[in-house]
């Protein structure tokens, strides 16, 4: 086609894995600021909490 001209863009699937990682770890860090994650002691209280 004489004249015409495509753009492509290629996206990296590691960039919406990135990205969205990125986006967690924001939100995290603002949860853990405001005082509303909870410290666990150790490995049993953990999994203490996944089977409650």
């Amino acid at each position: 086609m004489a004249g015409s001209s495509e753009v492509v863009v290629v996206k990296d699937t590691n960039e919406d894995a990135v990205k969205k990682f990125e986006d967690g770890l924001a939100k995290s860090i603002k949860q853990y600021k405001a005082g509303e994650v909870k410290a666990l002691d150790d490995k049993e209280e953990f999994i203490r909490t996944l089977i409650e």
